[in-house]
């Protein structure tokens, strides 16, 4: 592998030497990958236009997270802009560089939504935004080649996979008592945090590479935890909010478009609340206690936007709840 990025460090170079117009666009395709993007983009999807398909992008965004970061971890690879001060990173790049986790997530999402539209200028543009998501990584000098080719591919593998599995699993949930819900919810999340430690110790990880530091020209911290508490932490709690929406009845998309706005202005006010709120007084760092309250607020985060923030439109008489 440190042979391949070194090879490939002038690919990456004259990736680099586009327009600076091209570059400044590519910073605003870069951030429809970024997870601020998603926070803001899913329950959009979810709350207001498709419950099922915001329910499905949500569930498979939080899986291909926590499988891009395990993969970062295994591999180690750092991004281009650490290797060579010819590299310049025009984004942030604080992880571990193999796959690229943007063009990794969205082969998968924007796969998911093109494969669930009939419309054929949507699939289109589905695609397109695949392609300028993943270029956009290299472009910006954080990633390499090889990097978005194989993150295209793991996204691809990812979306094949749930699309094949995902009625069976629905069917399994709906089979059995809630606690066994749950108890597989705890056990897949836990694994994406147990299959890391062998390759990234959360507390003493290994020196990086003082070279990576120097030429990175920014903070790098590719052993954190951060990304996958984050995922693992949404995912717990989306999964958690799911199984007891489905328990106590799904709600209805249905509105006036001022419903819908105020829906989507109430429930993204909550996300923020707990995104930033919480963000201020919960302490950084590798320790114990900041990972574990790291994970706490982001099962919050998807456990309001899958759950309470329905029942709150429900009270406030933006939705109707419907008997399961």
């Amino acid at each position: 592998m440190e042979y391949l990025t070194q090879f490939l460090i002038p690919v990456a170079i004259w990736f680099q030497g586009v327009p600076g117009l091209v570059i400044s666009f590519m910073k605003g395709i870069t951030f429809l990958g970024n997870t601020e993007f998603y926070l803001l983009f899913m329950p959009l999807l979810f709350w207001c236009l498709d419950i099922t398909l915001g329910m499905r992008i949500g569930v498979l965004l939080l899986i291909s997270g926590g499988l891009s970061s395990l993969l970062k971890f295994g591999f180690h690879s750092p991004r281009p802009f650490w290797v060579s001060s010819q590299v310049k990173g025009l984004a942030e790049g604080p992880s571990f560089g193999f796959p690229s986790g943007h063009a990794q997530n969205a082969a998968g999402i924007w796969g998911l939504f093109a494969t669930s539209r009939k419309n054929l200028w949507i699939k289109y543009a589905a695609i397109l935004l695949i392609i300028l998501i993943g270029l956009s990584r290299l472009i910006l000098g954080v990633h390499y080649l090889h990097d978005m080719i194989v993150g295209w591919l793991v996204g691809g593998i990812l979306l094949f996979t749930f699309i094949k599995l995902e009625l069976g699993v629905i069917k399994w949930f709906k089979q059995n008592p809630v606690w066994k819900q749950i108890m597989v919810l705890v056990f897949v999340t836990a694994m994406f945090i147990l299959i890391a430690l062998p390759f990234a110790p959360p507390f003493n990880p290994p020196d990086v590479d003082p070279t990576w530091i120097e030429n990175a020209g920014q903070e790098i911290d590719p052993y954190s935890y951060d990304e996958l508490l984050t995922t693992s932490g949404s995912l717990f709690g989306l999964g958690l909010g799911i199984i007891f929406l489905n328990q106590r009845g799904s709600f209805t998309r249905e509105g006036t478009p001022w419903q819908l706005i105020l829906r989507y202005l109430v429930g993204i006010a909550g996300v923020l609340a707990l995104y930033l709120g919480l963000g201020l007084f919960f302490p950084d760092g590798r320790t114990l206690i900041a990972y574990i309250l790291r994970f706490f607020r982001y099962s919050l985060i998807g456990f309001w936007i899958s759950f309470a923030a329905p029942q709150v439109f429900a009270w406030i008489k933006l939705t109707k709840i419907k008997s399961t």
